[in-house]
């Protein structure tokens, strides 16, 4: 969860919607030993009998990674854990004509310079307290049929593509009112 203070309102969802684009399509970037590779995309399959993960990488279309016992889960402990689609990022070897994962990591969205998280605890006492008595307006970011099935009580409903559209005019005029904004995952 998060949440932001002062400045533009269209400034902030602007970078968060920057910031969602790059993880989101992202691309090749350097690794830590020589010779191991890095990349960065959208899952489109796992399977773990085969034990091979499909990653769909810009400009390098839909990569196969083979994980084993030495690979490393980076934020998630098991594959089943992974979504589609869910962002990753890949650190790999070749070994003959396969490519096996020395790591694999959830992508996760970098806040934007003045944003802060905001802990579950903290959300919780503010819900409690209720939005006029809390100084919050808590927008759940979910597409509305995710946020129709079960949401946080008090929260608003504003999927992230509307707020990128129409953001500033659904949002508090009040710009001293804490916004706090979640999504389906971690950031």
């Amino acid at each position: 969860m998060k949440k932001r203070r002062g400045k533009s309102t269209l400034t902030f969802l602007t970078a968060v919607l920057f910031a969602f684009s790059l993880m989101v399509f992202g691309q090749a970037a350097a690794a830590d030993k020589p010779g191991d590779l890095q990349v960065k995309g959208q899952v489109k399959a796992v399977s773990n009998k085969a034990k091979t993960l499909s990653v769909n990488v810009t400009d390098k279309g839909v990569m196969l990674f083979k994980f084993n016992e030495n690979t490393k889960f980076i934020n998630f402990t098991k594959t089943n854990e992974i979504k589609y689609p869910t962002a990753v990022v890949v650190k790999y070897k070749t070994e003959g004509p396969d490519k096996v994962a020395i790591s694999i990591k959830k992508a996760l969205v970098s806040l934007p310079k003045g944003v802060t998280e905001i802990k579950t605890d903290e959300v919780a006492a503010l819900v409690e307290k209720g939005p006029d008595a809390g100084n919050y307006f808590l927008v759940d970011a979910r597409p509305a049929t995710v946020s129709s099935a079960g949401h946080i009580p008090t929260a608003v409903s504003i999927p992230v593509t509307v707020l990128g559209k129409k953001g500033a005019e659904l949002l508090p005029e009040d710009k001293k009112k804490l916004l706090i904004f979640y999504c389906g995952g971690p950031t």
